[in-house]
């Protein structure tokens, strides 16, 4: 088993099925939206066979027994990434989940 840890701004997808499949499709469709979302990607990790999935615009993997600290991003940065992560959940149709939370600095472990 593999553990690892992401350090990211971003938010969760809360989608239902399989991480990997969507991340399949989020490959295909975000370099068609990267004039209004340059700096947004996307991150699948969680539980083993259980992953989550996260867009994001930062993100820095952290390994096991390392560590790791996020260099502060700037108001005017922060916002511009909201910007971009409000167009990318509108864009690739996920602006009807229910459950979706404001964009922030995400810590998600990962077995693998």
């Amino acid at each position: 088993m593999y553990h690892s840890t992401y350090f990211a701004y971003g938010l969760r997808i809360p989608i239902e099925g399989p991480a990997w499949e969507e991340t399949d499709r989020l490959d295909k469709e975000l370099p068609h939206h990267k004039e209004s979302c340059p700096d947004v990607g996307h991150l699948s990790a969680g539980n083993y066979d259980c992953d989550m999935l996260f867009l994001v615009t930062s993100c820095d993997e952290i390994k096991l027994g390392d560590y790791g600290r996020q260099a502060a991003a700037s108001a005017d940065k922060q916002a511009d990434w909201d910007r971009q992560l409000t167009n990318a959940v509108e864009q690739l149709g996920y602006g009807h989940l229910r459950d979706l939370v404001a964009p922030g600095w995400l810590c998600v472990p990962d077995l693998s």
